[in-house]
């Protein structure tokens, strides 16, 4: 118990704010230029209007997508959005419209789902409760300090990626088969400069553990004052590594480089060092003061609604992603419950065959369903990991041949993957109509081939 009393007070110790305002400029310039890349990758019209059905997340089906000038204006709105978290300006106005805007594209379509993205949501929210628009920013400046918390809760959240991260490691196929690193290495081009470096049983074997130690051990190496100098270095290092290895992760890697600053204090960054505040030392009198002055920086208070939203916030954190583990299907190989739960590059996939055929009931005629004149490349990504997505999409193909006279029709799948090197199996069964299937998350799924260990 006394523990957790002098936990309380170091929380609301007050700290120079200028960690948290740097990190808030360097944020909010990111998510500028991430709005400006999914308008140049053309996620609106390509990847949301496009496509003939989108695969929704469960109970988030009547999220639908608006007009293309309508979703234009919420990609500008998240751009704007993170350049005004970038200057501190409409601060927390900035923070919900980067959020929502954010939000709405990545729940459209589940085969655009990425861990990065999610987190980024998360910083967003997480941002609208501290003051980082009080320091390095065109706002004017009210307060000198900022209660250490501000700065940690960040930290924190960054910490559960890592950690998480880490935990979903922990499997037969990382430990012992170093997968899907070798599958992920092998398939680097092999033209690339880096090449040479990359496709070595060392580097293989220092990427698997090495990961998995960071990750691991992050809480430590990142909190623990003796050692976080020089956990720089292999952090920097796996960053970069990914950002060599990995297309789908973007600016990801920077944005967890640019964290590794919110677990300093002001004074031992030397790019702040010159806007730093003189604070009181573990509540010591300031030599410049009187004996029996005490320096008392100005503060933002804190809310009860905000400590007791916070600690929901990262109650629901912590045990939202081990929900998967209480249920009854795989979740790597169906992707129930894998979302939202950071398991972050756990396993490859390519696709060794993918055909849907219906069969008309009346007169047993079989036919093939041309699945590219209905979805897109991601979307035929996430056919071969998604279960849902593929009852999903029968009935879907049901409802247009029902239009072209074919009712009640019966539709199959041949979905063969290589999980993680091993040889290609069935990811649904072929005789199945799937068109019929039903879907729970507490049932088990008897249309689902068990993966193969």
């Amino acid at each position: 118990m006394a523990n957790w009393e002098k936990f309380k007070r170091w929380l609301v110790e007050p700290i120079d704010g200028h960690v948290l305002g740097l990190f808030r400029i360097i944020f909010g310039l990111f998510m500028a230029y991430e709005a400006f890349v999914y308008y140049r990758m053309g996620l609106i019209r390509d990847g949301l209007l496009a496509p003939q059905i989108l695969f929704k997340y469960d109970g988030l089906g009547w999220i639908q997508p608006l007009s293309e000038p309508a979703m234009l204006a919420i990609l500008v709105l998240m751009g704007i959005s993170g350049l005004l978290i970038a200057s501190g300006l409409l601060f927390r106005w900035a923070c919900w419209g980067f959020v929502l805007s954010l939000s709405f594209f990545l729940f459209q379509d589940k085969s655009y789902f990425n861990n990065h993205i999610y987190m980024f949501i998360l910083v967003g929210v997480l941002l609208r409760f501290t003051d980082a628009d009080r320091f390095l920013s065109l706002r004017s400046r009210v307060y000198t300090a900022i209660p250490r918390w501000q700065q940690f809760i960040l930290g924190a959240q960054v910490i559960i990626v890592y950690f998480y991260g880490g935990l979903t490691k922990l499997k037969f196929d990382w430990w012992f088969h170093q997968e899907p690193v070798r599958s992920m290495v092998a398939r680097f081009p092999a033209t690339h400069w880096l090449a040479p470096l990359f496709k070595t049983d060392f580097t293989i074997y220092t990427l698997a553990f090495g990961g998995l130690l960071l990750d691991i051990l992050a809480p430590l190496l990142l909190w623990y004052k003796p050692v976080r100098r020089y956990a720089l270095a292999p952090f920097f290092l796996f960053h970069l590594a990914n950002s060599r290895i990995f297309n789908d992760i973007g600016i990801f890697p920077f944005v967890m480089l640019t964290s590794l600053i919110l677990y300093f204090e002001t004074h031992e960054i030397p790019l702040l060092r010159n806007w730093a505040n003189r604070m009181p030392d573990n509540g010591k009198k300031d030599k410049k003061k009187t004996a029996t002055a005490e320096v008392k920086p100005s503060i933002p208070v804190t809310t009860t609604f905000t400590r007791y939203a916070l600690a929901g916030y990262f109650v629901f954190q912590l045990v939202f992603p081990f929900r998967g583990y209480f249920l009854p299907n795989l979740m790597d190989w169906t992707s129930i419950a894998r979302n939202f739960s950071w398991r972050m590059k756990v396993d490859t996939r390519p696709i060794e065959e993918m055909a849907f055929s219906v069969v008309d009931p009346r007169t047993g005629q079989v036919s093939q369903v041309d699945i590219r004149s209905f979805v897109n490349d991601m979307q035929v990504i996430n056919l071969a990991a998604d279960a849902r997505s593929v009852a999903a999409f029968a009935r879907r193909i049901r409802e247009e041949v029902a239009g072209q006279g074919i009712p009640n029709a019966i539709v199959k799948a041949r979905i063969r993957v290589r999980y993680n090197g091993r040889p290609a199996q069935f990811f649904v069964d072929p005789e199945v109509d799937l068109a019929s299937v039903t879907y729970s998350p507490f049932k088990k799924l008897d249309w689902v081939v068990p993966l193969v260990e």
